[in-house]
């Protein structure tokens, strides 16, 4: 599969391909209200917090949120970045730049990937080759290449080792094909490894030179989609041969499903917060999935996520079938609405600690909201707004079938600037 992008004008959907893991973007809207949207006013007032009246603690009870699943394949226990750059490269200084604060920045790579068993990354010396990057390759002729340059080339590149990660950057005039796309037209980047010798392999990213969408410098789109391939090369580095975290649990398929990803990167890159600035390094960064935080009720996308969280939680307990082109068929917990019928569920609304005050809660339908197509689902809620320990009725009508069996919808909570998501599927 190959996830995608998101910039920090532009909330993306994930889109998943056959083969590595990559990056690929389409043009979403996360604010605003869209059809279906409804809502009594709100209710009176209700305190937070976890006194001896009864009011719930933090965060309040609610459904849980996806988990990231090992296959068991390997980690990468003592990482290492080789950045290659072509010929001619205008941001091969900021490049290489970026790579060095980035095995620099020990806070933010420890607390994206630890948890998984990833150590340290650490930063072997760059290569700027002296030749000029292919017009267009396929991502075989890619493997070809590169095996050649790491049983030759004079010893410049180091040897594959199980925590080596070969980090190619493109230019704006190379085309990669791979699993059916192309580099900026499918995806903007992607991770991948194949078998080098007897039980050695290798493992390499890919990231291209996209226009930048919205007002961002180019390196800040070069760098989170470096980001973002490398974490998921360390957290699951043979995606091919023994994949390692490339699956969620059934609760998670769902929102696998609508991003169009499950590693730890996908999980988090359509998020509005996803990419930032950390300390220590200059450009764009990734937030990515955390278990412990999920469980735990907090920002799922760490390192350095919201305080206070919060969110609102739909009860979905029924298990649902749902039939994609590029997951195959698969289970996940969602809704079974027949198409013309309405089902009344919670919404559980929680948080980590006390907000300023009730966040707005909408409910929003993949397909006409997103994008543009007919509405497949209308919803209608009780209230509108709430906090930590609330509950809101939402009833779901199906308005039409999808060609998969099931129609995705989103719960979007604004308290300020603050954005979350939570994501739910029914099946019709």
């Amino acid at each position: 599969m190959r996830p995608s992008l998101a910039s920090i004008a532009v909330a993306c959907s994930l889109v998943a391909f056959g083969g590595g893991v990559g990056v690929a973007c389409s043009s979403s809207s996360s604010g605003g209200a869209g059809p279906g949207d409804a809502g009594a006013e709100e209710a009176g007032a209700n305190e937070a917090g976890g006194d001896d009246a009864g009011e719930p603690g933090y965060p309040a009870p609610h459904s849980p949120m996806p988990q990231a699943v090992s296959r068991k394949g390997p980690v990468m226990t003592a990482p290492k970045l080789v950045t290659i750059t072509f010929k001619g490269d205008a941001l091969q200084a900021d490049i290489e730049k970026f790579g060095t604060e980035l095995a620099a920045a020990k806070t933010y790579w420890s607390g994206a990937t630890a948890e998984y068993g990833v150590g340290p990354l650490t930063l072997a010396a760059p290569i700027a080759l002296d030749e000029t990057a292919p017009v267009t390759i396929s991502d075989a002729d890619l493997q070809t290449w590169l095996t050649a340059k790491i049983q030759g080339d004079g010893g410049a590149f180091p040897q594959p080792d199980g925590n080596t990660i070969y980090a190619i950057y493109f230019p704006d005039t190379s085309t990669v094909t791979s699993g059916g796309g192309a580099l900026c037209t499918a995806f903007q980047g992607y991770h991948d490894d194949y078998l080098l010798t007897g039980t050695t392999y290798v493992t390499y990213a890919v990231i291209g030179r996209c226009p930048p969408m919205g007002a961002i410098p180019e390196i800040d789109e070069v760098s989170a989609a470096a980001v973002h391939e490398i974490i998921e090369a360390a957290t699951d580095p043979l995606p091919q041969d023994k994949p390692a975290y490339i699956d969620v649990d059934q609760v998670g398929r769902a929102w696998a499903f609508v991003g169009g990803g499950a590693e730890i990167g996908d999980l988090c890159a359509g998020f509005p917060d996803a990419f930032y600035r950390t300390t220590g390094v200059t450009n764009l960064v990734q937030r990515v999935w955390s278990n412990k935080a999920a469980a735990a009720g907090h920002a799922p996308c760490e390192p350095e996520g919201a305080v206070p969280y919060f969110n609102s939680a739909p009860v979905t307990a029924d298990t649902i079938t749902v039939n994609s082109p590029t997951m195959g068929s698969f289970t996940t917990k969602g809704l079974k609405i027949p198409v013309g019928q309405s089902k009344t569920i919670d919404l559980e609304l929680y948080s980590d600690a006390p907000t300023t005050g009730k966040w707005k809660v909408k409910v929003l339908d993949l397909s006409s909201v997103f994008f543009h197509g007919p509405k497949a689902l209308s919803f209608t809620m009780d209230k509108t707004s709430g906090q930590n320990g609330d509950k809101i009725k939402l009833t779901i009508k199906a308005e039409a079938k999808t060609t998969m069996g099931a129609s995705a919808f989103f719960v979007e909570n604004d308290l300020g600037k603050q954005q979350t998501f939570w994501i739910g599927l029914v099946q019709n």
